[in-house]
């Protein structure tokens, strides 16, 4: 799957989507990660029963649900299969189902010849066969062959288009109920399969072996039961050739005298009738063969539905993922494993587990699967992955209305953003100075505040909390191990729409001579420091200079020397307080995130205006978005 358009479904107005190996979606509750995915299973197993009014959204008109889906990597299996809407070496499949009243249509784009839909479009047999009489009759030059029934029809328009590419045009058909196996519950059998994991799907149901639940599927595939089956109805015939010898041995005589001598008493009541007394040999049914799940820990033996939730929860991912692994290396087919809130009920060492187990699955490129998750939890974020995180959130349209909006990053977005070509080693050096959770949980966040290190953090953190704590407003102060890392989360977090106010030191004092230092390193070092300003201010979209004043501006706050000089500066009543808490060994004498944290809030003064600036304007961006 390559890219997937959604109208109007439940709160989704008209978003667009690209699908990559992993897709993972993340946002506010309500925005519509989990419609999206929803959609999705409605386009390949729903009906058009499994949709009402209800599920169009509020204000759509016409009242039409549309669920477009675009998919690449054909192969010759794919495009026998498809026929025309795969022709002339095409690249991508475009697919689309709509639903409309009560009745939904899938369509999808194929090359033909424009004059030929006109018959096609037809309904019923007869006014096929007439259009296409009058087709003939108005081009001859076609040189189309007589037909007398609808499919022969068909066969002649397909051979023509087939013999003349070079006429034929992109358009949009309307497909019967089977092509693209899409029959039944209108899924693609054979070439693409879709399964979706709810966030309410029970164990207690999925793991029994029963037609059509996860297990039940499992088994279907892994279990051989016909020799089985061969055997048991071979013996059940044997049983019901025994049960008639017993029943003739023991019952036939005695049935016998019974029946004459009841058909003497009746002859005398009446006469030319017979009464026969006969014995019937019940039919008894084999059961099909069932197996069961249960859970051995130890001596105790439980049945699934009797474990713990996270249990039940990680039981399932596990049978869904071996299913769709034996489907798509069985069968040659694409797998997409889509997962709601792939999180729930699980301790994050297991989450962890989760999330390495499924993308080891989706890069393998030879399983043929794909995986997407509506997730709250970073543990299914991968940092060097960004390209692959969906950021939904709520706007309003033209007219007032909630939408949605989709916001991604991708890898040259973020190097335009960055006003320097980074390689791929250099990004991935960048990533591993940064600590591991600091992107992916960054991301979640309405607002986030880019600081320099752990005691900057704390600093701001404390002063918030003097008024209400920043993670209340959903503000996240994230420390980047140095402003020379700022740059890459700054562009990452700002392509996907997450504000970001970055706060860095100038470091002017760096032209004081550090003891032993020669002209030359000076120089150098303050070059370095220098650039490293302009750099930084440039990629934050501001005037470029070497050693900045202290300022506080729209998207940065710089302090001239560094935070701590600042502080000693301008805040006594923090220093006092700092002091205090080290003396009452309650803090430590040195850099301490908590020391300075905790000097903050207990300062009996205000914070300096700079950093109540820095505050107001993180609290502003996360109101706006």
């Amino acid at each position: 799957m390559r890219r997937v358009r959604v109208q109007n479904y439940r709160c989704l107005d008209d978003v667009e989507i690209d699908f990559t190996d992993i897709t993972t979606f993340i946002g506010s509750n309500g925005v519509g990660k989990s419609a999206v995915l929803r959609a999705l299973d409605w386009f390949f197993n729903g009906t058009a029963q499994s949709l009402s009014e209800d599920d169009v959204r509020v204000g759509a008109e016409p009242r039409q649900i549309s669920v477009e889906v675009e998919f690449e990597q054909l192969n010759e299996l794919d495009r026998m299969a498809l026929g025309k809407y795969a022709a002339d070496g095409a690249e991508t499949v475009r697919l689309w189902r709509r639903w409309e009243g009560g009745v939904a249509k899938l369509s999808g784009r194929a090359m033909t010849y424009p004059p030929f839909e006109r018959v096609r479009s037809a309904e019923g047999a007869r006014e096929r066969i007439t259009r296409y009489r009058t087709l003939r009759t108005e081009q001859p030059q076609l040189n189309l062959p007589t037909a007398t029934s609808a499919s022969a029809v068909e066969e002649a328009l397909n051979a023509w288009e087939s013999s003349h590419r070079d006429a034929l045009t992109p358009t949009e058909l309307a497909t019967d109920g089977h092509f693209f196996g899409f029959a039944g519950q209108a899924k693609m059998t054979g070439l693409f399969d879709y399964v979706f994991v709810s966030a309410d799907l029970r164990a207690a149901e999925e793991g029994k072996d029963t037609r059509g639940s996860i297990v039940g599927r499992i088994l279907d595939q892994a279990v051989d039961r016909s020799q089985a089956e061969e055997e048991l109805q071979a013996l059940h015939a044997v049983f019901d050739n025994d049960r008639s010898k017993i029943h003739a041995e023991h019952f036939e005589a005695q049935l016998d005298e019974l029946s004459a001598e009841l058909t003497k008493e009746v002859g005398q009541l009446t006469t030319g009738r017979r009464l026969r007394v006969s014995s019937h040999v019940p039919e008894l049914r084999i059961p099909q063969t069932v197996f069961q799940v249960s859970v051995e820990d130890g001596a105790a033996k439980t049945r699934i539905d009797q474990q713990g939730h996270g249990f039940q929860r990680a039981l399932l991912i596990t049978a869904l993922r071996v299913l769709a692994e034996r489907q798509a290396v069985e069968a040659n087919r694409t797998v997409f494993l889509a997962i709601e809130e792939p999180e729930l009920f699980q301790h994050p060492l297991q989450a962890r587990t989760f999330a390495s187990v499924l993308r080891q699955l989706a890069v393998e490129s030879v399983r043929g699967m794909q995986i997407a998750y509506a997730t709250h939890s970073p543990y299914f974020l991968e940092a060097d992955q960004f390209h692959e995180v969906r950021r939904m959130t709520r706007v309003l349209d033209t007219e007032g209305r909630p939408a949605v909006e989709v916001r991604s990053a991708t890898k040259e977005t973020v190097q335009a953003k960055l006003q320097k070509q980074y390689s791929e080693v250099q990004l991935r050096d960048q990533f591993a100075r940064i600590y591991r959770t600091t992107i992916p949980e960054a991301m979640f966040a309405r607002a986030v505040i880019l600081v320099e290190g752990p005691t900057d953090k704390g600093v701001l953190e404390g002063c918030a909390m003097r008024d209400d704590p920043l993670n209340r407003d959903g503000i996240m102060v994230a420390a980047v191990n140095g402003k020379q890392n700022m740059h890459l989360p700054f562009a990452i977090l700002t392509s996907l729409g997450v504000p970001c106010f970055a706060v860095f030191d100038g470091d002017a004092d760096c032209t004081t001579r550090k003891a032993g230092e020669s002209d030359q390193e000076l120089t150098n070092r303050i070059d370095q420091t220098a650039r490293g300003n302009r750099h930084l201010l440039a990629a934050l979209g501001e005037h470029p200079t070497n050693f900045p004043q202290t300022t506080v501006g729209e998207h940065h706050a710089v302090f001239h020397e560094n935070l701590e000089k600042f502080l000693s500066d301008s805040w006594q009543d923090w220093v006092n307080a700092k002091k205090e808490i080290v003396d009452a060994k309650t803090g430590a004498d040195k850099k301490s995130e908590h020391t300075y944290r905790q000097a903050a809030k207990r300062a009996t003064s205000l914070p300096p205006m700079p950093l109540m600036e820095i505050i107001a304007r993180a609290r502003q961006m996360a109101r706006e978005n």
